[in-house]
């Protein structure tokens, strides 16, 4: 499907970015209000699904539950929003917000790369430096491993967390590539969204509950009082900005839509450096600075796939 208005890609790419970045500073106020990661995902996944079946509703397109769909939503809400929001969960407290935020900027090289393997791209020779530039600077970011004001030490030397975060872009990644070619036959982006945050939700608090099950902690699957509003926050930035999103995927494709990434580090950085008072070092900015570089040449001749 193409756009209605030349402007349209880009305002919803602007939109979606700004609703889906504010994950990066909200998960780590979840952490500060002692909200566990699958309770903050599930219950947020559960609100944004309310949000978009309203919006559904209000337009008049109800979701289809049928066989294909429910297969369909189930795989996307696990890439999009259970796996790698889950994991950042866990990572930011940490990391914190930087590092995570950093690394999400790679969602759209790793996207290219994957239509690349997958052969449905040919990367030239600039994309392909640009490839390499994008792979310095996660690098840089691994031997330096400075995740900035209020990381325990142990923490900043390990290497299982800061792989852990890099599980985030490579999910959203191969999700960018699944949707587009999955996407079933006649649907809407706002019914798909809303079911697809039906299954995200089903699967985290369903991990969440078998996790209490097991060990007896009813946090896994609970929300202390200070944290209903934490999740009130992440289920209404997260359902507007997946309503834009899912529209993006049908109007974009999958490459043009991994340019979210830009937009999700901006907001991360930025509220980890103006409201969690995190150090952005000399390394991490240089690191940046290759991630950015690297994109630009990725997506300097960008192409769409249908």
């Amino acid at each position: 499907m193409t756009a209605k208005h030349p402007l349209e890609p880009v305002l919803l790419l602007l939109a979606a970015g700004i609703g889906i970045g504010l994950v990066f500073p909200i998960s780590k106020l979840a952490d500060l209000a002692a909200i566990e990661p699958f309770a903050y995902i599930g219950w947020s996944a559960a609100g944004a699904c309310l949000i978009l079946f309203t919006l559904c509703i209000a337009t008049g397109r109800r979701p289809r539950v049928r066989a294909e769909t429910v297969r369909y939503a189930l795989r996307a809400g696990a890439v999009t929003y259970a796996i790698p929001f889950g994991t950042l969960a866990v990572v930011v407290p940490h990391l914190g917000t930087s590092i995570p935020s950093i690394f999400q900027s790679l969602t759209a090289i790793l996207t290219l790369g994957l239509v690349t393997v997958l052969g449905l791209e040919r990367p030239g020779r600039l994309r392909t430096f640009g490839l390499v530039l994008g792979l310095v600077g996660v690098l840089i970011i691994i031997a330096v491993r400075d995740g900035g004001a209020g990381v325990e030490a142990a923490d900043q030397v390990s290497l299982l967390w800061v792989a852990a975060a890099l599980v985030t872009p490579l999910s959203l990644a191969y999700g960018n590539v699944y949707r587009s070619m999955a996407w079933p036959q006649g649907e809407s982006p706002l019914p798909l969204a809303t079911l697809t945050f039906a299954c995200a939700a089903v699967l985290m608090l369903g991990a969440g509950l078998v996790g209490t099950v097991a060990t007896g902690n009813a946090a896994l699957i609970t929300v202390p009082p200070a944290g209903f509003r934490v999740i009130v926050f992440q289920a209404l930035a997260t359902g507007i900005g997946y309503a834009f999103f899912f529209r993006l995927q049908q109007v974009g494709g999958p490459v043009y839509l991994s340019q979210i990434s830009y937009v999700n580090t901006a907001v991360g950085l930025g509220f980890a450096v103006v409201l969690f008072g995190e150090a952005m070092n000399a390394a991490m900015i240089s690191a940046l600075a290759l991630i950015v570089l690297g994109v630009a040449l990725v997506n300097r001749t960008i192409g769409r796939l249908k």
